[in-house]
């Protein structure tokens, strides 16, 4: 039976957890492009970053506001008090306030008890309320904890639809979609109607959007994605994956527009230094361009022979390829564009010389790529040099002996 909603709401976290890839950082004038050209996309809320952790993060959010950014601007924050206030200062619509679930994680990391764990969070969201903002609860290592704990945390914090949202966050990637659907249903439940239950999938096992889609299916009303799936590892649920696959897969309106996608896709690989494959599903280079014979000769007598996802959804062109695996088909396709026609001995014969040239090609341009993108990726991402903090716990060591020196 199935649960999915008839609308999910997007929420995208390249702003934050995607500027969270290792390596990868934002200008705060990149920061406030970005969150322009989502918001301008139809993206209604973004996790815009996370104020009590970046300065350059409280002061984008603040340029995002004095701008009219008309989506959501929503502040991930601790359940903390200084986090609150940072997200606040922000000038956030709204706060991810974020915790964790798994016994795991509130033992070796955070050391304190589920009770503990508990009464921090009513704390969080009082003080969240209290100052005017949105409420939207994280349930960090979701699918790692206990779901009874869990639901005892519905019942506690999420209570008399004080949250928005809760977000049930795959924070390892650990995931499969029947386990996401099951977690869904189990938790919706025990929540009120009006809380939206939302998934944060990360990227670890290649799931991200097959488990987002699981859980729209068991009856998620939001989701949140990055464009380009960057993120922490293998990073997140991928923006164009997830409504191309709402729209044509489920149905299910999302109110982005997809020709928007392409544009976004090049923005991130650009400011974020993590370019994407041509292969990548729907923004990729390749995604509607054929070269087999075989496909050819079917797509240019259906185009749904071999094309699902049409490529005017994204705004983009068909295109064939000519190469070593192309046909007949495409060659008469080719030149009765141009005005010209031919018999089957001369189209055989002409494809033939095609493939010798294909064959023929110098590779030197793949080698002279591949070490360039080695060398920009390595450099790009290396992050700041450790001998920066050496060299700089050094030097506070020396200035410290020459003022007790001095004394």
């Amino acid at each position: 039976m199935s649960h999915h909603p008839a609308s999910v709401e997007v929420i995208d976290c390249t702003l934050r957890d995607g500027e969270q890839t290792p390596g990868v950082w934002f200008t705060v004038e990149e920061k406030v492009h970005l969150a322009e050209a989502l918001s301008a996309a139809g993206v209604r809320v973004l996790d815009a970053g996370f104020p009590a952790s970046s300065g350059a993060d409280l002061e984008a959010m603040q340029e995002m506001r004095h701008r009219g950014v008309r989506a959501s601007i929503g502040a991930t924050a601790r359940p903390l008090p200084q986090d609150v206030a940072a997200a606040e200062k922000a000038g956030a619509d709204e706060v991810f306030m974020f915790m964790p679930t798994s016994d795991l994680r509130l033992r070796e990391t955070l050391g304190i008890t589920r009770d503990q764990a508990s009464e921090i969070m009513r704390a969080g969201a009082r003080e969240v309320l209290g100052r005017g903002m949105g409420l939207n609860v994280v349930f960090e290592d979701a699918t790692r904890a206990d779901p009874e704990h869990m639901a005892a945390l519905v019942d506690e914090v999420c209570s008399d639809g004080t949250a928005a949202r809760l977000i049930l966050a795959d924070s390892v990637g650990c995931a499969h979609p029947a386990g996401m659907r099951k977690l869904v249903r189990f938790l919706a439940e025990r929540l009120d109607p009006a809380v939206a239950i939302c998934t944060h999938a990360h990227n670890d096992f290649g799931l991200a959007t097959a488990n987002t889609l699981a859980a729209v299916e068991a009856g998620a009303r939001a989701i949140t994605c990055t464009v380009n799936g960057i993120g922490e590892r293998a990073g997140n649920a991928d923006l164009a994956e997830c409504l191309a696959a709402l729209t044509h897969l489920h149905g299910i309106e999302h109110g982005v527009d997809p020709e928007s996608l392409p544009a976004l896709s090049r923005l991130v690989e650009r400011i974020s230094g993590i370019h994407m494959s041509a292969t990548k599903p729907v923004t990729g280079f390749n995604v509607y361009r054929h070269e087999s014979g075989l496909h050819v000769d079917s797509m240019l007598k259906n185009t749904a022979s071999y094309e699902f996802l049409p490529a005017s959804w994204t705004g983009g062109e068909r295109a064939y390829v000519l190469g070593k695996h192309s046909g007949t088909s495409l060659v008469r396709h080719i030149l009765g564009r141009a005005g010209a026609e031919c018999d089957d001995a001369t189209a055989h014969e002409l494809l033939r010389e095609l493939k010798c040239v294909a064959d023929e090609r110098d590779k030197t341009g793949h080698d002279r790529a591949f070490l360039a993108k080695e060398e920009f990726t390595s450099a790009a991402l290396a992050g700041v040099p450790e001998d920066v903090l050496i060299s700089g716990y050094r030097r506070r060591v020396e200035e410290d002996r020459g003022r007790q020196d001095h004394q």
